[in-house]
């Protein structure tokens, strides 16, 4: 009888440790191979529960001087349908001006710890972003239902598209 008083409180407590948030897949394209290419592109257990997302982008074409992405978030309802937002901007100017884009911001506090993606233009190396994990206090400013998400993030350089990054979460309780 013990053992059962301690297995449910160990279910209890994973339950209660496991994140809300967490990667389920991650897909890196490339659009030119020559301008871009994904030398790491993975997700990876960091610890019960918890996923870490690693990208590392290795650029051919060196300094990028003209950056801009297009963020698009999909809800899975018989298939990813748009949900909430499709917001494009321009890096070079966000980061003179974070607070002018507070959506854009809003993502940007996810990675900006973990990566070297935190500066203004010219880009001189290489992108990288390195175990970049969710939980539920990064998305206050965003509270979702719960569901399975899909949040695309389009790079282009010089008014051309580049590469595509597409990163599937599952929220498993309201936000």
């Amino acid at each position: 009888m013990n053992y059962l008083w301690i297995l449910l409180l160990l279910a209890f407590y994973i339950q209660l440790n496991s994140s809300a948030v967490r990667f389920t897949n991650l897909k890196c394209e490339t659009i030119h191979p020559d301008f871009v290419s994904y030398e790491v592109c993975s997700l990876r257990v960091i610890t019960r529960g918890v996923i870490g997302l690693s990208i590392y982008a290795k650029m051919w074409q060196l300094p990028v001087n003209n950056i801009s992405i297009n963020l698009s978030l999909f809800k899975k309802l018989n298939g990813y349908r748009p949900f909430l937002y499709n917001f494009s901007v321009d890096m070079c100017k966000f980061f003179k001006n974070p607070k002018k884009y507070p959506f854009v911001q809003l993502y940007h506090r996810i990675i900006v710890n973990e990566s070297n993606i935190n500066h203004t233009c010219p880009y001189n190396h290489d992108l990288i972003v390195k175990d970049v994990f969710l939980d539920e206090s990064k998305f206050k400013n965003l509270p979702l239902p719960r569901g399975e998400y899909r949040f695309d993030l389009k790079v282009s350089a010089y008014n051309d598209l580049k590469g595509e990054i597409k990163a599937y979460i599952d929220i498993s309780r309201d936000l």
